[in-house]
């Protein structure tokens, strides 16, 4: 299985990446090989959540649980309700996919000419025409492209788009990675049409939303982080920190100067008093279940 990254434009600061790859043509993706995966893994860690039409930053996405189900029933359910399933870290638990992750992440590593570390492969496979709310993440992140298609929005890495605060609230895990979108935004938006064979890594915390097509989806999330992105998001931690306890009015990190790399010296220290502060889980509160038209009942049903 081939990976091969373009660089297709410099965006502040980082490079926006496309990737031709053969990576729909593995058996590992296959109905019986995604339902083989669905029984093999962790059921406790599986991510189902079902998202609004457009909420996004008003509609938070909805966590359920597939307990008793096979792995078939619960394809079943993507196929037919408004579902999205995330198995993270899939290279880690499921032996079949780490040799197919760390090709990737090779990969990006050869054009990126840094160490990919952090390496976290999520399998995500989703309803057809589901709508991935507007939100941004911390690590870096390549998406890859195996089954269906999808419309992928990337907006600028930057005030108004991903306002400082929230940037800071997600890297201390205060709730969700959701923004508030505006109509406004799309001006500035780069829209990829992403098909098969196709994939796309975007600059760090650039916020983004996702449309699927009319079928169900396989997608392959890789999130990662280079030493200058790490620091980075140890920097952001400690400017949350600093704007919470102390008042601070912090600036924006930027590039790997040695006020970051103290902010990442200072992150560390405070990671250790706030430790007992993780957030808890976003409770569940739908099951899948075959019988409704749906596909998912209240928890409480």
């Amino acid at each position: 299985m081939s990976v091969d990254w373009q660089v297709l434009d410099q965006h502040a600061g980082a490079d926006l990446l496309r990737a031709d790859h053969s990576l729909d043509h593995s058996p590992l993706f296959c109905d019986a090989s995604l339902a083989a995966l669905l029984d093999a893994y962790p059921r406790e860690r599986l991510g189902v959540w079902t998202f609004g039409d457009h909420g996004e930053g008003e509609d938070r996405p909805v966590r359920g649980t597939a307990d008793g189900l096979s792995g078939e029933d619960i394809l079943a359910a993507v196929r037919n309700g408004r579902i999205w399933l995330n198995l993270r870290a899939t290279n880690d638990l499921v032996a079949d996919y780490s040799g197919l992750a760390n090709s990737i992440y090779d990969s990006l590593q050869a054009r990126i000419g840094q160490r990919a570390i952090k390496r976290d492969m999520s399998v995500l496979i989703s309803s057809p025409g589901i709508h991935v709310h507007y939100h941004l993440d911390i690590p870096l992140v390549a998406l890859l492209q195996i089954r269906g298609t999808k419309t992928l929005h990337v907006y600028p890495a930057a005030d108004p788009f991903a306002p400082t605060e929230r940037l800071e609230a997600i890297a201390l895990s205060e709730g969700d990675e959701s923004l508030v979108f505006q109509e406004t935004f799309e001006a500035s938006a780069t829209t990829f049409e992403l098909s098969p064979g196709m994939g796309l890594s975007w600059p760090q915390n650039a916020p983004h939303r996702v449309q699927n097509g009319d079928m169900m989806n396989v997608s392959l999330s890789c999130e990662f982080m280079t030493w200058p992105a790490l620091l980075r998001a140890n920097a952001l931690y400690a400017n949350g920190r600093l704007r919470r306890s102390f008042g601070a009015r912090p600036g924006r990190p930027g590039g790997v100067v040695p006020a970051t790399l103290g902010k990442a010296a200072l992150a560390r220290v405070f990671k250790k008093l706030h430790r007992s502060e993780d957030t808890s889980p976003t409770p569940a509160s739908f099951v899948l279940d075959l019988s409704r038209p749906t596909c998912t009942r209240p928890l409480s049903a």
